[in-house]
């Protein structure tokens, strides 16, 4: 495909352009609203061009783009990118000093603040962030979550103890446990900082588990205050995860930068581009596999038998695109069954919505599970259509179609980490999924064997209840306002004998 035919295929989406030139070196970097708008007005008559422009055009032989959501996710990755690669046409963007820091102060009881300057004085920055206003809404998700002072008091146990500072409004407002009035100890405000650092590092998911178990830890101790504010926080989080995946986690070309005084500039720097190279180096195929999805098969003990397929697209999880699947021609456990019935669906759907098809398809499994999902691809006439691998888990040896022997991946090499984390992803998935059904299969089994419980009594109790657990320690009157008496008699005696 030539340079007109990518630009005309491009997405009306918010994204970031690459442009190579004949060598493959990235030569620019660029953020779009949309993609397909802005990369066109590269592509016009040399005479409507700046003379800066017209040079850039004349050397572009290749382009590559990455869909994200918002723009200012654009803005925010096309930062990082040109601060790694540096591209010979990117100017206005290679110097840090104009860009702000999220500062941790390096001091007891620290303060986080947004600051201009970088000062070796043992304090923690986070950025530079290319937008401002991304900045400060880190910072008020912080003020939200978190009791921070703001104070700038230096806080020594001799003026904490002298109680010569009273609380401030911060305090009264909730904004603050005003450890300068010895109302919080310094580890309780040290495992705030650390938390906020695990934020700021992109350490997202982590703390939203640890939220998920305290809210659920309240509500278990009947504390329905701090459940309902570990609720809130947990809520904040979650918006900011889903806002920020782009620059987080994955595997696209990014960077985080933590400046230390101890330190020199230490990254964390996850290259995909030339990742997703190596990978279609090593298993030989002829394109860069942009677009992957695997599938993994989930029947645990034999029960609720189901399917998972996630979806990477330039490296990142593309979650929009995941799938579950309730396995339905396939009776008991049989794995290669399932793993032919779930690839012969997705891809018949595709291609009777006219949906782009991967470059890479990966199976979780050896031979067997491979050559099923490639029977399903040749019924479908789709066999040649896509590059099809199987991984399998105990050695991660890597099935290619037609050769006998498997390809043992460098264990270090970004080829392996890139399938393991996709199958990784796709087993998380899949035992989500399958726990989800299983669980509710339990509860069906218990309620619905009561005699006088049907789909209906069912759904009340469990949204008056929200568990079988509860249901059986509830107090008759409580069942009873719900069932009538009688039933609820029988359900109480019933679960308890159970």
């Amino acid at each position: 495909m030539n340079i007109k035919e990518k630009v005309s295929a491009l997405p009306d989406t918010p994204g970031v352009y690459r442009y190579f030139d004949a060598s493959g070196t990235i030569i620019y970097v660029g953020k779009a609203k949309n993609l397909k708008r802005r990369v066109s007005q590269y592509f016009r008559p040399a005479d409507q061009l700046t003379v800066k422009t017209a040079a850039l055009v004349a050397n572009i032989a290749d382009l590559q783009y990455t869909v994200v959501e918002t723009e200012e996710d654009a803005l925010l990755l096309e930062n990082n990118l040109i601060k790694q690669l540096q591209p010979k046409y990117n100017i206005m963007l290679k110097d840090d000093k104009t860009y702000p820091w999220i500062c941790i102060k390096g001091e007891r009881f620290p303060r986080v603040f947004l600051t201009h300057r970088y000062v070796k004085d043992g304090s923690r920055y986070y950025g530079p962030y290319a937008s401002v206003q991304f900045a400060h809404r880190l910072l008020d998700l912080i003020g939200s979550i978190y009791k921070v002072r703001i104070c700038r008091h230096n806080l020594t146990d001799e003026l904490i103890r002298g109680g010569r500072v009273r609380p401030c409004l911060n305090y009264h407002l909730g904004k603050c446990a005003a450890p300068c009035a010895g109302l919080q100890s310094q580890e309780e405000y040290d495992a705030q900082i650390e938390s906020i650092n695990s934020l700021l590092s992109g350490r997202v998911k982590p703390l939203m588990d640890s939220f998920q178990e305290e809210m659920e830890r309240a509500a278990a101790e009947l504390r329905f205050e701090d459940a309902a504010q570990w609720k809130e926080r947990l809520r904040l989080l979650d918006i900011h995860h889903k806002r920020q995946k782009v620059v987080g986690h994955g595997i696209l070309d990014m960077e985080t930068y933590e400046l230390l005084q101890e330190k020199k500039l230490p990254r964390q720097v996850v290259r995909n581009q030339k990742a997703l190279e190596e990978l279609r180096k090593d298993l030989g195929m002829s394109h860069k596999p942009v677009h992957i999805e695997c599938f993994d098969n989930s029947n645990i003990q034999g029960t609720n038998p189901v399917a998972a397929c996630v979806v990477f697209k330039d490296g990142i999880p593309s979650k929009k695109d995941y799938r579950h699947f309730n396995i339905k021609t396939v009776v008991g456990a049989n794995d290669y069954a399932s793993m032919k019935e779930v690839v012969n669906r997705r891809y018949s759907r595709m291609l009777a919505e006219g949906e782009s098809l991967p470059q890479l398809v990966v199976i979780d499994g050896g031979k067997g599970q491979l050559g099923c999902a490639l029977e399903a691809l040749l019924e479908l006439g789709l066999r040649d259509e896509m590059f099809v691998v199987g991984l399998a888990e105990r050695l991660e040896e890597v099935y290619i179609p037609g050769d006998p022997d498997p390809l043992f991946l460098d264990k270090n090499s970004a080829s392996l980490r890139i399938l393991m984390q996709i199958r990784d992803e796709a087993h998380r998935f899949g035992i989500t999924h399958h726990r989800a059904k299983r669980r509710k299969a339990e509860v069906d089994s218990q309620l619905r064997a009561i005699s006088g419980v049907g789909v209906a009594t069912e759904e009340k109790l469990l949204r008056r209840f929200r568990s079988v657990k509860r249901i059986a320690e509830a107090p008759l009157d409580d069942l009873a306002a719900e069932v009538g008496p009688k039933l609820a008699a029988i359900i109480h005696e019933e679960l308890n004998k159970q």
